[in-house]
């Protein structure tokens, strides 16, 4: 759809805060708007890309100013897509901070050949075995973007990252992933630590490469703990990690944020750590989640603050408000 049409066709919803555009091929739910507007987002992104779907449009927002942005799309029982667009607004750009690595010369680990060899011939299908690990692989056949793919061959896959099982491997992949200047290398440590959920070392690792500036290490690290998050939800001590939760739960790499609440919620995060984290944003990523149109951005907030408090406000954001400040003051 054609930014011109869609100024035409434009039908601005307010639902609890959310800011949703109906057009024809779908809803389009923006996330973390506060000074600007949808209609002011169309205009700017005709000027800088015209002709390009609103709905595909999220790797331009940062030429429109926004410091980060995000797109996830949902299917719809009538066939139509619900995409949501969240953005961090320019005033918080200082919240993003992504890792950086030096350019130094660095190899491909020899003894990761066929880790690399796979995810070099196809990425898809590595994804994929990290995404189903542990999971009926009768299920490719369900999604039209997996009915091709044979699941003998992700179960192949599979088995080969699991031989990386040994308290070497386990070390190896830690300290690859935290130090080595060469992206892939960090992507298999990724895909490696998959094999070490009982460690808080694997988990504070995994959610540091959230902050990546690869993204093709940090999609792997999202894999890895959500596969955590589902199967083996169990306490991590985050205390040691704050810095970096400081950054992803104010907006650095939005893509990943889904995940971090995920993770958060199923590990015993207290409301202890979290309001010094978010008092300079005062919360307002989450806060954007809990008033969400789309149910599971909203379903993400709301069980990320019941688990962090043991209280349930439902989706009275005002009420989470007053009790955080009480717990902490979001203001100081």
């Amino acid at each position: 759809m054609r930014f011109s049409t869609i100024i035409f066709l434009l039908l601005l919803i307010c639902l609890s805060g959310a800011q949703v555009i109906d057009t024809p091929d779908g809803k389009v739910e923006f996330i973390g708007l506060r000074r600007w507007s949808v209609e002011k987002i169309i205009d700017t992104l005709a000027v800088i890309a015209p002709g390009v779907s609103i709905d595909r449009c999220a790797g331009l927002l940062k030429e429109a100013g926004f410091p980060e942005a995000s797109l996830f799309k949902y299917s719809w029982k009538n066939g139509k897509m619900y995409s949501v667009i969240t953005i961090v607004e320019p005033e918080y750009a200082r919240f993003i901070k992504y890792k950086t690595f030096t350019d130094s010369i660095s190899e491909e680990l020899p003894q990761w050949k066929g880790l690399i060899d796979i995810y070099r011939k196809n990425p898809f299908e590595m994804q994929l075995a990290l995404n189903f690990w542990q999971k009926d692989l009768n299920a490719l056949k369900e999604s039209k973007f997996t009915e091709a793919l044979s699941s003998d061959r992700i179960r192949l896959i599979q088995s080969k990252i699991a031989s990386y099982n040994t308290q070497k491997d386990k070390e190896l992949a830690i300290w690859i992933l935290n130090n080595d200047p060469l992206w892939i290398n960090r992507a298999m440590a990724a895909v490696v630590l998959i094999n070490f959920p009982q460690s808080d070392l694997v988990w504070w690792s995994l959610m540091d490469a959230l902050r990546d500036a690869n993204a093709r290490v940090s999609s792997m690290a999202i894999s890895v703990l959500n596969h955590f998050s589902q199967f083996h939800p169990e306490p991590v001590t985050w205390s040691p990690l704050s810095a970096t939760l400081y950054y992803l739960l104010n907006g650095t790499n939005l893509f990943a944020f889904p995940t971090v609440l995920r993770v958060l919620t199923k590990t015993n995060f207290s409301d202890s750590l979290l309001v010094p984290l978010i008092s300079q944003t005062e919360g307002y990523l989450i806060f954007a989640y809990l008033k969400a149109n789309n149910e599971k951005e909203r379903q993400l907030a709301h069980e990320f603050l019941v688990s962090a408090t043991g209280k349930d406000f439902g989706y009275d954001g005002r009420k989470w408000w007053e009790y955080l400040k009480g717990k902490g003051s979001l203001n100081n």
